[in-house]
């Protein structure tokens, strides 16, 4: 795929209203330039101990997120994620997950 143009930037994101609010022209270079990172992360149990995990991402300025925390295997419900700059700040959201070590931390953020 052949990177967009400034030019092409400009003209995605002035086509029409919708566009116009989501700067979808830079929207799809970002997509295109890797502004989209994905992994996945282990909580220790330092970050188990205090209660609260901080992950540095790939991505400068995060604008969305999608986070699943993962116990042996299975979904954890009560995930509570805060973004500032590029740093995914979890915390417990549920009393019915207390972070542990060994729990599983996957992400996308763009």
């Amino acid at each position: 795929m052949t990177a967009l143009t400034s030019t092409q930037i400009s003209n995605l994101n002035r086509m029409n209203r919708p566009a116009t609010s989501a700067t979808l022209g830079t929207r799809l270079d970002n997509l295109e330039t890797g502004a989209v990172s994905a992994s996945a992360f282990t909580v220790t149990s330092a970050q188990a101990t205090a209660s609260a995990i901080t992950i540095q991402t790939a991505v400068a300025s995060i604008s969305g997120n999608i986070v699943q925390g993962v116990r042996s295997g299975s979904p954890i419900v009560g995930v509570k994620v805060l973004t500032t700059g590029s740093n995914l700040n979890i915390t417990s959201g549920s009393p019915s997950w207390v972070i542990a070590a060994a729990d599983t931390i996957n992400y996308i953020v763009w």
